[in-house]
């Protein structure tokens, strides 16, 4: 599967690959299903995930990530910030 990820450097999306096998979703209905993170493939459950700041719909939506890679993508974010601002 094709996503679409956030290039904070060129500021456009890149294709971004998926296994096939992974079920990877930005939305459910049921906060107790099993997902897994756009990210690393660790499976999770939609409640516990966070909302990608790289990984998006078509219509902007953030995939479901986990903490760890959560975490990862707000470093690049304010590492991104604090390049802008020299």
């Amino acid at each position: 599967m094709i996503l679409r990820k956030w290039n904070r450097l060129t500021h456009q999306y890149e294709p971004y690959k998926v296994p096939d096998d992974w079920h990877v979703t930005a939305y459910e209905a049921d906060m107790e299903a099993k997902v897994n993170c756009a990210c690393c493939g660790k499976q999770i459950t939609h409640g516990d995930a966070y909302c990608s700041m790289e990984i998006h719909t078509q219509l902007g939506f953030g995939y479901d990530v986990c903490d760890d890679c959560y975490a990862e993508e707000t470093k690049r974010r304010l590492e991104s910030m604090t390049i802008l601002k020299k």
